[in-house]
């Protein structure tokens, strides 16, 4: 058949499909795009779960010496690593996915000019997209420690068959963070208190931390630093006993305050409280025998609470003497010391129980 000059219609080719199909290459195809969009889940899921993940409890777990929990702290501390296997991975699982399409497309039709190609890659993309990146991102964005443990073996695999793609990478990245204006900034190497709070934060939110011991942290912050004087006992309101008291009045007084720890004055200088007995001590020792005195130990009025609770403790004292230039100015509980630092709103201006 003729057609007149210009008037030749135009031939458009639409695939057909193959009257027998070869079922063997179709589910290798589909096999290798299962694998692409499993690898695209790891990845992308991954690197989610990295930004997400608590290090705190990360670092706990490898102290405690969990192996996965040590890899992953590893990786924290090596990010560009990390974050060029993540890259690496994502492009083979899109690579997988795209060869895959185009082996099925082949398979199920006989001729194809590309359009068959497009329009299945268009149509699978809402699938690569939900299933390989965004449930994926989601599971690992609610529970990130859970699944990047379960899969850290397997990140770990690809990272060593990548490394010799990754380390060009890497080392580019060192140099380009040489040319960084932040290069010269020193390493964090003590906690800040902002930072040191937002770490206990996450301690407590990941379940780290109880709330009576968040409760001591943050009355820690709030009075750590004050003056031991806050919660000083001062002189004028100490009511004590001398070495010459008889056992019985000292029960007595003891009950009266409700001591378990009673001050006992000075033998050269009776203005000064340097010792104390114990009320267990008087209860269990026999009548004739008077209990051993323990001596106070000497602080100075500048010291900070937690600084007077630590020598206290270190010492084994219920009570400490506090000196400014030679001069007593009274004394403090180790309770009430902890009292103070157990407070989470600010110091507690105690009223001592011994007046």
């Amino acid at each position: 058949m003729t057609y007149p000059p210009g008037k030749r219609p135009v031939r458009v080719c639409v695939p057909r499909l193959k009257e027998k199909l070869n079922w063997l290459p179709l589910i290798g195809a589909m096999a290798l795009f299962a694998i692409g969009l499993r690898l695209s889940a790891l990845f992308s899921g991954s690197e989610t779960g990295f930004y997400r993940v608590s290090f705190l409890r990360l670092n706990i777990d490898a102290n405690e010496g969990d192996p996965i929990a040590k890899r992953l702290c590893w990786f924290a501390q090596n990010p560009s690593y990390f974050v060029a296997t993540t890259l690496i991975g994502n492009n083979l699982a899109n690579d997988l996915a795209t060869i895959a399409i185009s082996m099925g497309v082949a398979e199920v039709f006989s001729e194809s000019s590309g359009s068959a190609e497009i329009i299945t890659t268009i149509l699978f993309t809402p699938i690569i997209f939900i299933l390989g990146e965004l449930v994926p991102k989601n599971l690992y964005y609610r529970a990130p420690t859970m699944l990047l443990k379960r899969y850290c073996r397997w990140f770990d695999f690809f990272y060593r068959a990548f490394w010799l793609i990754s380390t060009p990478l890497v080392s580019i990245t060192r140099l380009l963070e040489r040319y960084s204006p932040d290069r010269n900034k020193p390493a964090q190497l003590v906690l800040g208190r902002q930072r040191l709070v937002k770490v206990l934060e996450e301690g407590h939110l990941e379940g780290l931390l109880t709330n009576s011991q968040k409760q001591l942290v943050r009355g820690m912050f709030n009075t750590a630093a004050q003056s031991v004087i806050k919660v000083m006992i001062p002189q004028s309101e100490i009511t004590g006993v001398t070495r010459t008291t008889d056992a019985a009045q000292i029960m007595q007084l003891a009950k009266q305050n409700q001591l378990s720890f009673i001050p006992i004055r000075s033998r050269e200088k009776q203005s000064e409280w340097t010792g104390y007995i114990k009320l267990v001590d008087l209860i269990t020792s026999p009548a004739p025998i008077i209990p051993a005195v323990y001596n106070m130990p000497r602080l100075q009025s500048d010291f900070s609470m937690l600084e007077s609770l630590y020598l206290l403790r270190n010492s084994a004292s219920a009570y400490g003497a506090i000196y400014e230039n030679e001069k007593q100015l009274g004394i403090v509980s180790q309770l009430d010391l902890v009292k103070a630092l157990c407070s989470p709103t600010g110091p507690l201006m105690l009223k001592a129980r011994v007046s």
